[in-house]
């Protein structure tokens, strides 16, 4: 599973343009604002367990696990993340996060909807908090931005090779053929109908 979990890493940072993923000028500045940084950390992890635990649809989904256990995940990946290194480890961490979201029934827009939370605290943080002027709170926000982006590319796409290889042993058929299906099938859709 690990060198799959590379090959899909590999295959993500092939497709994103350089100019929409994560730099090393961005590492530089968060790890540079770390310190700061790493003192949103309570305030990051209570609302987002707080808002996750609100809302019925991933409630649902959380009551199998005792919530201290799922807020030291998240405390453990915000003190990786201001700790750097930004290795291949831990952009394969990232893509690993997709397989265990297919695993624990996380869906793709709960994950993107709690990315878009975190990013609209850190900014309110970094000017309010952390008292940054307002070019360096949107340079610190351009570098936050192509990290989610980054992160949820892997994600995604490890989301949807893990769904689509669990799908492709349990009923024999290759990925390549559910590949040529679903295209097949997609192709007398009319998007434009929907608008």
């Amino acid at each position: 599973m690990a060198s799959h979990i590379a090959e899909v890493t590999e295959d993500v940072f092939s497709q994103l343009p350089p100019a929409a993923r994560f730099t090393g000028e961005d590492e530089a500045l968060l790890l540079r604002l770390g310190p700061g940084l790493a003192s949103l950390e309570d305030h990051l992890v209570q609302g987002f367990y707080d808002i996750l635990f609100a809302h019925p649809e991933t409630a649902r989904i959380l009551s199998s696990g005792a919530r201290s256990e799922r807020e030291n995940a998240l405390r453990r990946w915000w003190r990786r993340t201001l700790e750097g290194p930004f290795d291949a480890h831990y952009w394969q961490w990232q893509a690993a996060v997709g397989l265990i979201h297919v695993r624990q029934n996380v869906t793709n827009p709960m994950m993107i909807g709690m990315w878009g939370w975190i990013l609209n605290a850190l900014q309110q943080a970094l000017l309010e908090t952390l008292r940054l002027l307002p070019h360096e709170a949107a340079r610190a926000m351009e570098a936050l931005h192509r990290l989610a982006a980054t992160a949820q590319a892997l994600t995604v796409e490890s989301y949807m090779r893990h769904y689509l290889v669990a799908l492709s042993q349990s009923t024999g058929v290759s990925t390549d053929l559910i590949q040529r299906l679903v295209a097949v099938e997609l192709s007398s859709l009319d998007p434009s109908a929907q608008a």
